[in-house]
C-alpha cells in the first residue's frame, strides 16, 4: 500500500503518496539533482492543490534513492520502495530490466526518465514500466537520416556502459541501409582516461565524422584525443553530449567544443518557447540557475536548460492526474490510469500514455543542435530543428 501518514497535525488531516526518485547521485552528480529537482518541483506545484481521492486529500512527498549506477543497487531501491508503500517510481533507468518485475509485483509504476534503451519499455510485456525520455531508436534512426545524405564516412564509437551498448544496438540498426557510410565500429572503454589509440584507429580509417556514444566522460576524452592530435573531425552524440560535465572537462579548451553536435529531444513545441521559459522561471526560483561552471569568450556564465528536470516534473504530473482519475491510490490502479490520462508537459506538447504504447517522447520529436562559444542552438540545416528557437543560456 501507498505510504499514507498524517501532514500537519489533526487538524489538517492530509495524507501523504510516496514518490521515490531512484536515481546515480554519487555517480553522476548532475543527472541525479536533476531529476530530484523536477520531481520535487511538480510535487510542490501539485501540492498547492493536492490530489483528491473521494473525501480524503493527499500530498505528494519526495524521497531520493542512490544507484550509483550500479544494477544490484537500483534493484535494491526499487524493493525498498515498494516496501515503503511507494506510489511510483523516477528513474533514471539502470537495473530497470530487474527492478521492474519487483515493482510489477506491488503494480507499481516505474517511469524512466533518462535511458533509452529498446528493452526497458514494453507496454503488453511489461505494464508498469513508462518512459518520458527519447528513444535510442529515436536518436540513433535521426542521426543516420541526418548523417547519411551529407555523404560522409562516420566511425560508430561507443563505450561499454550499459548505455553505450544499448546506443550501439542502434545505431547498427540505423546505419544498416547505409553502411557504405560507416568507416569504422569501435568500442570505447568507459573508465578510460585516454582514447588516443581508438581515435588514430578511427583516422586511419578515414572516418570524416565520429559519433560517440557514451557517458559524459567518454565523450570528452575523444574529443580531447581527437583534438589534442589536430584532428579537427565533427563530433556527433546522444544527448549526455550536452551534459556539462563535458564543457567542464574542456574548459581550458574551449575552441574544441566548438561543432560538437547533439541529438536530444526538442524543448519547445508548435505553440513556441513560452511554455519551457515559463518552466525555467520556475525552476530557477526553486533551486536557482544551473550554471554550467563555464564562460562564453565575452566571460558570461553559462546555464544549462533544464531538459532532464522537465521529463520528470511531466511524469510527476501525469501520477498526480492518474490518482484523480483512478480514484484509488491502489498503485496497480494508478498504473492502469496512466494509460488513460493528459497532461500539458513543460514545452507546450500533450504528454500522454496509451495502452499500446508507454513511449512519452515520440522519435519524430528528436532534434539537432550544435555548440558555439559554450552554448547550443538548433541546426539549420535539419527541417524539424530550423523551426526550434534557440533557449537562453547565460546569465548577464
Amino acid at each position: 500500500m501507498p505510504l499514507l501518514t498524517a501532514c500537519g497535525g489533526k487538524q489538517h488531516g492530509t495524507k501523504h503518496l510516496l514518490i521515490v526518485v531512484n536515481a546515480p547521485f554519487s555517480s553522476t552528480p548532475y543527472l541525479g539533482r536533476a531529476i530530484e529537482n523536477g520531481t520535487r518541483l511538480a510535487a510542490a506545484q501539485v501540492n498547492t492543490i493536492g490530489v483528491g481521492v473521494g473525501d480524503e486529500h493527499y500530498s505528494l512527498t519526495v524521497r531520493t534513492m542512490d544507484t550509483g549506477l550500479s544494477p544490484a543497487r537500483a534493484v535494491a531501491n526499487v524493493r525498498r520502495a515498494v516496501s515503503e508503500g511507494a506510489i511510483a517510481v523516477v528513474d533514471e533507468g539502470t537495473g530497470v530490466d530487474a527492478s521492474w518485475r519487483i515493482a510489477a509485483g506491488r503494480g507499481v509504476p516505474i517511469c524512466i526518465v533518462f535511458a533509452g534503451g529498446r528493452s526497458l519499455v514494453d507496454a503488453a510485456t511489461r505494464p508498469n514500466v513508462f518512459r518520458i525520455a527519447p528513444t535510442d531508436h529515436g536518436i540513433a534512426f535521426r542521426l543516420a537520416e541526418y548523417l547519411i545524405p551529407k555523404r560522409l564516412k562516420v566511425a560508430l564509437l561507443h563505450d561499454d556502459s550499459d548505455y553505450g551498448t544499448a546506443g550501439a544496438g542502434e545505431l547498427k540498426r540505423a546505419f544498416a541501409g547505409g553502411r557504405e557510410s560507416v568507416a569504422i565500429d569501435e568500442t570505447l572503454p568507459a573508465d578510460a582516461l585516454d582514447l588516443a589509440p581508438q581515435i588514430l584507429r578511427a583516422r586511419r580509417a578515414h572516418a570524416t565524422a565520429l559519433i560517440v556514444w557514451g557517458r559524459p566522460a567518454t565523450i570528452a576524452a575523444a574529443i580531447t584525443a581527437a583534438r589534442s592530435s589536430g584532428w579537427n573531425v565533427p563530433f556527433y552524440t546522444p544527448p549526455t553530449g550536452a551534459d556539462p560535465f563535458v564543457r567542464q572537462q574542456l574548459a581550458d579548451h574551449p575552441a574544441w567544443v566548438d561543432g560538437l553536435t547533439f541529438a536530444a529531444g526538442r524543448l519547445t513545441a508548435e505553440v513556441g518557447a513560452q511554455p519551457f521559459t515559463g518552466f525555467v522561471q520556475r525552476y530557477a526560483a526553486a533551486y536557482g540557475v544551473d550554471h554550467v561552471g563555464v564562460h562564453t569568450s565575452a566571460g558570461v556564465p553559462v546555464n544549462e536548460p533544464p531538459e532532464t528536470p522537465m521529463y520528470a516534473y511531466d511524469f510527476v504530473n501525469l501520477v498526480a492526474a492518474a490518482v484523480t482519475k483512478a480514484g484509488s491510490t491502489d498503485p496497480a490502479k494508478v498504473t492502469k490510469a496512466l494509460e488513460e490520462v493528459t497532461v500539458e508537459g513543460v514545452n507546450g506538447d500533450e504528454r500522454a500514455f496509451n495502452h499500446s504504447s508507454h513511449e512519452g517522447v515520440v522519435d519524430d520529436d528528436v532534434y539537432f543542435a550544435r555548440f558555439h562559444d559554450m552554448t547550443y542552438a538548433p541546426v539549420k540545416d535539419d527541417p524539424l530543428s530550423a523551426t526550434l528557437p534557440a533557449i537562453p543560456q547565460t546569465t548577464q
